[in-house]
Formats: structure tokens, C-alpha cells, sequence
């Protein structure tokens, strides 16, 4: 899933930016740098909630069939709700194919609408262990705003490059969590790419890698418009955003598992 805390609020003068990215070396002044690119710690806290849309292409699995298209709306809401409803088609299906996953705070939920017989799937809550994972994936803010008062570590591995652009790599740990590897641009503070290692139901080992590119000033936030995802160096879905608003009204119940 799409994260909102990526997409938050950035706003910055350059100049200030290209002196502090020159002197960033400790991890707090690395991440004061991100956080200030981001608008600042009151702007941020003031971002209730984020609405994206967008397209989604994700290649064939085994490699020999056409890609799944669609469209795309991620919205989330102070402090961890979040919902994502997507409507794909392979081509050459007659049908499209509405896929919802949502975490209501609590519990997450999915359903898949399909034609008779090709996979559908009525709302239905997940396993805990699963819900675990999206109570901190869905978490509103930045990993980077209080994160001491979170309990997570971040350390400074060192400076790398990423498509070309200097970056600054931190290993952020979060409580009962795996190590994340984010690389921040030296210039600017923001993301350009999060990588985690993980482990397939198989047991094999995973790298999930998602690159950060395209930003774009919103109401003077910096936001990505494009999203790269991939596993073992394989991408599984590219991510373009149309349009992204801020401190839209949603409801809570929005985010609930209908019950019928």
C-alpha cells in the first residue's frame, strides 16, 4: 500500500536548504532538514487528512501476459485511518475489477468486487498479525516526527547514491518492527527511496524497494507524483498521481467494513 506520511506537507526556501544540507551530518539535523522540506513540525501536525488519485500499472506476475491498469484513490486521516480502492483491468478482460483495502484503526479489511467466478470477494477483516503491520503502516505522520517518544531508532549508515542524486541512508527501527533503509536527498531532505527486507509465505527472503520521484509543489507542499515499487528487483506496480488534497472533511465511518 500506497503510505500517506510520504506524501504529508513539504514547503522550503532553497537557499536555506542548499546551506543546511551542507552542513547535515548528525541524524537530528538530517532529519530537521526532511521535517523543515516538509513544511515544518506545526504545519505538519495541522494536516488532518490527505486525498491522492491517481494511475496504477503493474506488470503481468508471470511475466508473460499483458499488464493490470487502472485508476487509484488512497485517502487517510488523522491518526491511522486509511483506505485504498483501486479499479483494474487486464487487457483483453471484459470486466473491471474494484479492490478495496481499508484500516479502520483497528482492524484491517478487503474486499474484491469480480464478475461471478473470477475471484470475488465480499468485506472481510484480515488476520491480527496482519492488522499489527497496518496499525504502524498507517500511521499518519512522517516515521521521523517524534520518533524518539515513538521508541524508534534511526541511524546514520552514511551517504550513498540513489538515480544519480547524493543521499543521506538511515536505518530507522521501529518497536517489534524490521530494520527500513530510507535514503534522503542531501539537497532537499526528501525521500527517494525506502527499502525493507522481508520474507515471502515461502520462507524466501524479500527486498521490497520503493522509489520516490516527480515532486511537485501542493498548496506548498512537496509531494511525489510517482511511486516505483518492486521485489527481488522486479517491479510489481508504478504509482502516478493526478491530483492530491489536503485537510478534506471525510467521515470516520468511511474507513469501516460495510455490513452487508
Amino acid at each position: 500500500m500506497l503510505r500517506p506520511s510520504y506524501l504529508a506537507v513539504g514547503f522550503a526556501s532553497g537557499l536555506w536548504l542548499i546551506a543546511s544540507a551542507a552542513h547535515a551530518q548528525t541524524v537530528d539535523e538530517i532529519i530537521a532538514l526532511n521535517l523543515k522540506s516538509k513544511g515544518g513540525i506545526e504545519k505538519i501536525r495541522a494536516t488532518q487528512t490527505v486525498r491522492m488519485s491517481g494511475s496504477v500499472v503493474a506488470p503481468d506476475a508471470r511475466g508473460t501476459g499483458p499488464d493490470v491498469r487502472g485508476t487509484m484513490t488512497m485517502v487517510a486521516k488523522r491518526p491511522n485511518l486509511m483506505r485504498r480502492d483501486a479499479v483494474m483491468r487486464r487487457e483483453g478482460d471484459l470486466d473491471d475489477r474494484r479492490i478495496v483495502n481499508a484500516f479502520d484503526g483497528t482492524s484491517l479489511w478487503m474486499s474484491i468486487g469480480a464478475p461471478v467466478g473470477a475471484g470475488a470477494m465480499a468485506p472481510q477483516k484480515l488476520p491480527n498479525t496482519q492488522s499489527a503491520y497496518a496499525r504502524q503502516d498507517a500511521e499518519f505522520d512522517s516515521v521521523f516526527v517524534d520518533y524518539k517518544e515513538k521508541g524508534t531508532t534511526i541511524e546514520l549508515v552514511g551517504k550513498d547514491t540513489v538515480a544519480d542524486t547524493p543521499v543521506y541512508h538511515l536505518r530507522v527501527t521501529k518497536k517489534g518492527g524490521p530494520p527500513l533503509h530510507y535514503y534522503l536527498d542531501v539537497t532537499t531532505g526528501l525521500e527517494k527511496r525506502i527499502s525493507v527486507s522481508a520474507q515471502s509465505p515461502t520462507g524466501s527472503p524479500l527486498l521490497n524497494v520503493t522509489d520516490f520521484s516527480d515532486y511537485r509543489s501542493v498548496d506548498g507542499c512537496m509531494v511525489p507524483f510517482m511511486l516505483q515499487q518492486r521485489e527481488n528487483g522486479k517491479i510489481i506496480a508504478t504509482t502516478t498521481l493526478d491530483k492530491v488534497e489536503f485537510n478534506v472533511p471525510i467521515e470516520d465511518s468511511y474507513f469501516q467494513m460495510p455490513t452487508k
